[in-house]
């Protein structure tokens, strides 16, 4: 791994395919991946949406807690939002993010959260990817 850290936010209950296939983009070039472990929803009717690798013993607001402490301490993030949507849980994480000035980046504008995002931050999963690593790299080798 490259030391190179991202955590995928969006919709897990109405894009957890696509959040997937996000990661293993990542995961393929070399950065690692803080949040959310690949896995499958074990309860998307719930407050938040549990996944198989999370603790069972854990209550909803600890996962919250353990994945936002992912989230802030990811060396940038990647929002998985079709149609421009992410949900209310995702624009808290990114409030949360973007008070602590973590480089986001989109698939889609957002739709829903009164922030501009301008086009130099949206980019299709492996193509960021790519571009991250060779930024790393060329910090690294300087």
């Amino acid at each position: 791994m490259s030391g190179l850290s991202v955590s995928i936010l969006g919709s897990f209950r109405k894009h957890y395919t696509q959040i997937v296939s996000t990661v293993q983009a990542f995961e393929a070039n070399g950065i690692n991946v803080k949040s959310p472990s690949i896995s499958r929803i074990i309860n998307p009717g719930d407050l938040y949406v549990r996944l198989s690798s999370d603790p069972q013993y854990y209550s909803d607001y600890k996962i919250q807690e353990v994945t936002l402490t992912k989230i802030l301490s990811s060396d940038f993030l990647y929002v998985v939002n079709p149609g421009g949507y992410v949900g209310r849980t995702t624009c808290y994480e990114l409030g949360r993010a973007h008070e602590r000035g973590i480089p986001t980046y989109y698939l889609e504008p957002i739709k829903d959260l009164p922030i501009k995002i301008g086009s130099e931050l949206i980019f299709q999963p492996p193509d960021l990817a790519h571009r991250m690593m060779v930024l790393h790299n060329m910090r690294r080798d300087s």
